[in-house]
């Protein structure tokens, strides 16, 4: 097995929402799982409905620092098939969660032909890499791929699928599933700790030195 370290850094702020909110715009305190394989598509230059790189590795998280505040925004709500909006509800304002200048070590294990294409594509990607929204553009630190081995870990340097003390737990989006002609989203329960590392006893992977949990 090979794996892969990069360094993501939002040099604003960005909003990871919450499929679910409604009357307010509630954001995620990480990427979700399918927020990061759609940038590593977009490095790839993979058409927008093109899922293929959700079998190819699996990914650990290590945020580094965050800070979550609130606006009120005035929201435009549209409605439409992707191709034509209208505007056929009224603008109102609301409250919006958002990140200041997060930071994040990101993980992935797989293959080693998968993870050396993906090291490539992060060097010299197909178009602008951006977490959240379209403008929310990011700066990428890529490390050199490794050889790594299977632990049993008693600290742990990242995100942690499951419950733990200590730590924000979040219900986050892992990938999508085709269903017919549509997609349903499988989501994944992890604990993000507030102080690293975690105590866990689990099997992780050593990955530059780290133990790290990959899901």
């Amino acid at each position: 097995m090979f794996g892969l370290k990069f360094r993501v850094d939002c040099p604003y702020f960005v909003t990871f929402r919450e499929p679910t909110s409604t009357s307010l715009i509630l954001s995620y305190v990480i990427p979700p799982y399918t927020t990061i394989r759609g940038m590593i598509s977009n490095a790839l230059g993979l058409p927008r409905d093109d899922l293929r790189v959700q079998d190819w590795f699996k990914i650990g998280i290590k945020p580094l620092g965050f800070e979550k505040c609130r606006e009120m925004a005035k929201i435009l709500k549209l409605k439409g098939t992707g191709k034509k909006y209208e505007r056929t509800f009224p603008s109102s304002p609301m409250f919006r969660e958002f990140l200041v200048e997060p930071s994040y070590e990101i993980f992935l294990v797989g293959d080693e032909e998968r993870i050396k294409e993906v090291h490539s594509a992060l060097l010299n990607p197909k178009r602008p890499l951006y977490l959240g929204g379209s403008d929310d553009l990011v700066d990428i630190e890529v490390f050199e791929p490794v050889e790594v081995e299977e632990v049993e870990a008693k600290e742990v340097w990242s995100v942690v699928e499951g419950v733990y003390e200590g730590c924000i737990v979040e219900k986050v989006p892992y990938k999508f599933v085709k269903v017919g002609r549509g997609f349903s989203v499988e989501y994944k329960t992890v604990s993000i700790p507030l102080h690293l590392p975690i105590r866990v006893t689990k099997i992780g992977f050593s990955i530059y030195g780290e133990e790290v949990m990959v899901v």
